[in-house]
């Protein structure tokens, strides 16, 4: 028989510290293919999350006051257009942490929206497969959240993009009709490709739906200047920070969407990884049978500069991309929050290569031209230390 948990009745025990996270035998195959589990897990996610901020006592961040980060196409035109509009300003805004001294070895950091680019670019073999793959990228587009508002004038919050509303045809979802309102469109169409092999994943790729350089929306007429260092089929450059200026590219491909970036994709991470190494390993695509993940799904997705394993956030929509990577751990985190919450597995390289220490909580995180050095443990609770935010 399928019993089915009420989000209530889940509430209640999550006020006991000794409550189980839900177990995906709870919800049939059909709530987890339509979506209505993951919406009752997101549910029972706040509902822990709530209760443990009561047990704080008098702390200023709260449920209520906290700032709400909304998926994309549910915020109102008016406020999709002040993001974009903010995301374009800081891809004009001059460097802000990059000394005199560094800009002749980083010829190609030309804007603020770059600093964030060589960060990444610099720091991308000890952020991925690591400890702190989940924390280093909350931090990441946290901070690229308070530069749009401190450097552009942005009044809202990072906003995220919820690909398994779009998994079966991402080139036709709302947020990229190309119109002012928009995340900016698909690649123009580039005919003629055929399928590519992916020698790290093993598999072949077929051609996507675009390729080509955004042809209209916010982000047609912006010029990226560092990379690309790692697409198949491109000009990549021959130094990571090389002046290379060009238009930004996009080429939706369903093929990774559909198999690895689906509702069930989410909610079977979420509800079947008991241990935080099956959760990251899984999200991240190092599972065995399951090379992108989440993670690398959504990247390949977008496909373009997108999907360049160390310049993608060259694309404004790697940040909404990231979001919704956060939402997800946040919801992992809060359906067994006591034992979650502050709990990290791994090392600080790439698949533990070359070796490295064990990571631990006391550690400091650098983040580059981004910001200072943060302490590790600072980076886990979306309610503690600089953090109140929350997902709906």
């Amino acid at each position: 028989m399928h019993f089915k948990t009420s989000v209530a009745a889940l509430a209640s025990i999550s006020a006991l510290a000794a409550a189980q996270a839900p177990s995906i035998d709870q919800w049939t195959q059909q709530e987890i293919y339509n979506g209505t589990a993951w919406t009752e897990v997101t549910q029972i996610a706040s509902e822990n999350q709530i209760y443990n901020l009561g047990t704080r006592g008098d702390v200023s961040c709260q449920y209520g006051n906290a700032k709400v980060r909304k998926e994309f196409r549910y915020m109102s035109n008016e406020d999709r257009k002040a993001f974009t509009d903010a995301a374009t300003c800081l891809m004009k805004t001059p460097p802000q942490h990059m000394r005199a001294d560094q800009a002749k070895n980083y010829p190609g950091v030309k804007s603020r929206h770059d600093e964030y680019v060589a960060t990444h670019i610099n720091m991308t073999m000890n952020i991925h497969a690591t400890a702190d793959f989940l924390a280093w990228h909350r931090n990441f587009i946290w901070h690229y959240e308070s530069d749009l508002k401190t450097l552009c004038g942005y009044e809202g919050t990072l906003p995220y993009w919820n690909w398994a509303l779009d998994a079966a045809a991402p080139q036709d979802s709302p947020l990229f009709n190309g119109d002012e309102y928009s995340m900016g469109s698909n690649g123009e169409y580039i005919s003629g490709r055929s399928d590519t092999y992916l020698y790290t994943q093993g598999i072949n790729m077929p051609p996507g739906t675009g390729g080509g350089c955004v042809n209209s929306g916010p982000f047609k007429s912006v010029q990226l200047h560092l990379g690309p260092l790692d697409l198949p089929n491109a000009e990549n450059v021959n130094s990571n920070y090389q002046y290379n200026p060009r238009c930004l590219k996009r080429d939706f491909n369903s093929f990774f969407s559909n198999s690895y970036n689906t509702i069930s994709n989410v909610t079977e991470l979420v509800l079947e990884s008991i241990y935080l190494e099956d959760f990251q390993d899984r999200m991240q695509g190092y599972a065995s049978g399951d090379p992108f993940g989440v993670h690398g799904g959504g990247h390949w997705t977008v496909g373009g500069d997108a999907s360049d394993f160390h310049s993608s956030p060259n694309d404004p929509l790697f940040f909404l991309h990231h979001g919704m990577i956060d939402y997800i751990w946040t919801t992992w985190q809060n359906l067994d929050i006591y034992r979650r919450q502050l709990i990290i597995k791994g090392t600080s390289t790439l698949g533990n290569s070359p070796p490295s220490a064990e990571m631990t909580l006391d550690d400091m995180i650098p983040f580059g031209f981004v910001t200072g050095d943060v302490e590790f443990r600072k980076l886990m609770d979306t309610f503690g230390d600089a953090y109140c935010y929350r997902y709906e």
